[in-house]
């Protein structure tokens, strides 16, 4: 999976890209599924913004976050986004599977 990480407002650090890296690892199940991943970290005065956005076939899934704390903001996001990635996956195992049904009663 390709992960593009955008740093607004500061520059990014190499921990950033650790902590993101690392988060990316636990999507390697959903590999088929996922085309690419981009990151937003973005620096605001009262809260700063985890946004990801991840590319999958027949789609896009999204999630965002406005946080104190930039690390923890990635792992809920990434969390948030393998919750939407374990749906989406299902819906597509539930198509196929009635699909299946449906050819073997004609």
């Amino acid at each position: 999976m390709d992960l593009k990480i955008t740093a607004r407002n500061f520059p990014l650090t190499e921990a950033l890209q650790g902590a993101a890296q690392e988060a990316t690892a636990k999507f390697d199940r959903f590999a088929p599924l996922i085309i690419d991943a981009h990151l937003i970290l973005e620096k605001e005065k009262p809260l700063d913004l985890v946004e990801l956005i991840v590319s999958v076939k027949k789609g896009f899934l999204r999630a965002d976050m406005r946080t104190n704390d930039m690390y923890q903001g990635i792992h809920d996001v990434f969390a948030k986004v393998e919750k939407q990635l374990k749906k989406h996956h299902d819906k597509r195992r539930e198509r196929k599977r009635l699909a299946q049904k449906g050819k073997r009663q004609l």
